[in-house]
């Protein structure tokens, strides 16, 4: 590692975290209350006290007798002293607290924020347990470190300043200047074990989290696959297989606990060495009790800041950890932006044109080459092809989850990446083959693709998508909850809810993407009936394996290794007993070409 490299990364370890401080632009009076009474915190604390224990020891234990008023102000003096410390210290962290979650609040959300626009392709080649880890784990570690370094990060070196001037003042004042040796060279020594062990817990924090990780990965493809593992009998294979990745975290986690643990006791060790030195000079020297308890307390005060801040050390040392791999998903390229000056679009017609369109994921070879085709508005398209040919693709880049590589494509004659994200989708409703729904109502579920929209135009599309029906014979009718993932629903029902969404949306484009493939005969004529509804007076895209649905499609494309080698009615092409959309029929029913 040269030096460049290794100053960057002190800094980062340093004032990583300082950046997201501009999350407390709107509690900045907050943040100043606690740094001042932070400020006051340690004063008191390493100067005051000490200042306090001489002043009245002299008093307590001089030969000389003292005034009532005297003996009560040091009487109260002490008392005074450690009121006004708690209160600051209350104060200091009940705000640098709150000043705390505000960040760590604005980091998540920046966090979800960023997951909304990473790249389609990211969740092709990232496994779900890495997002939920760093998305949950890596901010909760966050937020511990947050919660305990914020009670003690300005009211510990504040301390120690204070209890270095204490030992200054006293040292001076009495020509003690030794006992600042002892102290400077106790501290001194201190610092090294701190720094090694630092760097430990830092490394060992980045493997414990990269870990555990991996349990939340296996969690989760354990959970998308319940009945394939039991229906193997692997429940004994997958636990075993657990309970090894559990094995590893704790390994990690004890190795991180056991460097953290020994820096308290270290220190604590050194200090005795300090008092012990500061004993044995106080008795050669014959110093005044009253000035031996004030330095015995400075240093005392100023090592604890000390064993504080080691902690605080480790501590940051394993949050910068967590930081370092949020940071890593922050920094990751979006790829498909908005336009620095987007054309203005609000409801579009729907005529799309590919002009000589060619795209390829990576260095994977054209999944399209040299696409030209128009879709006007008010007609159905198919796309057919085997799988591979391009289909999908297509609908993607209409869509935008990539760009193309070459060529442009056009929505009544606007280049799309001259467009907003927004405008260009608002203008495209999209029926997947498996929709998403989510655990809330009916009426939630189909509000999805409208959340301003009224419960009077939700039952409409539920109707237009022949959805209605069903709805209204659960027991709660729309009020009825769908279960995780609509547990509760048959692909049928799921399917004419998705459907229902696009009715309620009410765009100019249609994107059907295989929206009855996995349905049974009688659930596919129930959703068919929905769709040719939902395709009048509208530009829709119909991507199939099956030709079930041909009888509302006007023209079809048939692809074939990324090209469009066929066009024309599915009457034209089955016509042509030597075109690959008469071979695919064939096949689809069973019979020879």
């Amino acid at each position: 590692m040269n030096f460049s490299t290794k100053f960057r990364k002190v800094i980062f370890e340093r004032v990583g975290f300082l950046k997201y401080f501009s999350f407390l632009k709107n509690s900045k009076l907050k943040f100043l209350l606690a740094i001042v009474t932070g400020i006051l915190y340690g004063i008191s604390s390493g100067f005051c006290i000490p200042v306090i224990l001489k002043f009245s020891s002299e008093k307590v234990f001089s030969r000389n007798d003292i005034s009532f008023g005297m003996l009560l102000v040091v009487s109260i003096a002490p008392i005074v002293a450690m009121t006004l410390r708690a209160t600051f210290s209350i104060v200091n962290s009940y705000y640098l607290g709150f000043c705390g979650q505000k960040i760590l609040q604005g980091l998540r959300v920046m966090i979800f924020d960023k997951i909304q626009r990473l790249p389609i392709e990211y969740f092709k080649k990232t496994e779900p347990g890495t997002l939920i880890t760093r998305s949950l784990n890596d901010t909760s570690i966050l937020q511990e470190t947050i919660i305990s370094v914020s009670q003690e990060i300005i009211k510990q070196p504040i301390a120690l300043l204070g209890a270095i001037g204490a030992l200054v003042f006293l040292c001076c004042k009495h020509s003690n200047a030794i006992i600042l040796l002892i102290f400077f060279l106790a501290a001194t020594l201190v610092v090294f074990p701190i720094r090694a062990i630092g760097r430990k817990i830092q490394e060992k924090a980045m493997k414990s989290q990269q870990t555990t990780e991996g349990i939340t990965t296996k969690l989760a493809h354990n959970l998308s696959a319940v009945q394939e593992i039991r229906a193997f009998a692997m429940e004994e294979s997958e636990v075993s297989r657990y309970r090894s990745m559990c094995d590893s975290v704790m390994s990690s986690v004890m190795k991180s606990l056991k460097y953290s643990i020994i820096v308290s006791p270290i220190i604590e060790i050194i200090a005795s060495f300090g008092v012990g030195f500061a004993m044995f000079y106080a008795y050669k020297t014959q110093i005044q009790p009253s000035v031996f308890i004030a330095l015995t307390g400075a240093l005392y005060l100023s090592y604890e800041p000390i064993k504080k801040i080691a902690e605080l050390n480790s501590r940051l040392r394993a949050g910068s950890a967590s930081l370092s791999r949020i940071e890593d998903l922050l920094n990751i390229s979006e790829k498909i932006y908005d336009p620095a000056d987007p054309i203005q679009v609000d409801r579009l017609t729907g005529n799309i044109t590919f002009d000589n369109v060619s795209f390829s994921y990576g260095e994977s070879g054209k999944a399209l080459d040299d696409v030209t085709i128009r879709m006007g508005h008010g007609k159905t398209y198919a796309l057919v092809g085997s799988s591979g040919a391009g289909k999908t693709t297509m609908a993607n880049l209409i869509l935008r989850f990539y760009d193309v590589t070459t060529g442009a494509i056009q929505i009544d004659g606007i280049d799309i990446r001259h467009m907003k994200l927004r405008d260009l989708r608002k203008n495209i409703s999209y029926v997947p083959q498996s929709p998403t729904l989510i655990n809330g109502t009916m009426c939630d579920n189909i509000k999805w693709s409208d959340p301003s929209a009224s419960f009077e135009r939700v039952i409409e599309a539920a109707k237009k998508a022949y959805a209605h029906g069903f709805i209204s014979n659960l027991e709660n009718g729309y009020d009825t909850m769908v279960g995780e993932g609509g547990a509760r629903l048959s692909g049928g029902q799921k399917q004419r809810i998705a459907i229902a969404r696009a009715f309620l949306r009410d765009t100019p484009i249609l994107i059907l993407d295989e929206a009855t493939s996995a349905l049974d005969a009688n659930s596919e004529h129930e959703v068919h009936v929905g769709i040719e509804n939902l395709t009048k007076n509208r530009t829709t895209i119909l991507i199939s394996h099956r030709f079930t649905m041909m009888s509302i499609v006007d023209v079809v494309f048939v692809l074939e290794q990324g090209k469009i080698v066929e066009v024309g009615s599915p009457e034209e092409l089955l016509q042509q007993t030597n075109s690959i959309y008469y071979g695919l029929y064939q096949k689809q029913r069973g019979t020879k070409q």
